[in-house]
């Protein structure tokens, strides 16, 4: 059974022979893993606020309504 290294060098390899455009989006969704901690924009953090303090008061979504909403399809 091949190590992790061994795994993450193969793909390496396989990377290298793609396009320039994919080769690029590989080293941006590699350089989002590896720079942690991942920091939230203030936009993003605009978003979270309201959620979060209806969390911290104990207000939350009643199963039922939060189950109706898992279930939809996404897109």
């Amino acid at each position: 059974m091949p190590t992790t290294y061994e795994k993450l060098e193969t793909l390496f390899a396989k990377l290298r022979s793609l396009s320039e455009p994919h080769q690029q989006a590989a080293v941006e969704a590699l350089s989002e893993i590896a720079d942690e901690p991942y920091q939230l924009s203030e936009e993003e953090l605009a978003v979270l606020r309201p959620a979060l303090e209806r969390t911290r008061r104990g207000e939350f979504v009643p199963e039922d309504e939060a189950a109706d909403l898992l279930d939809k399809p996404w897109g």
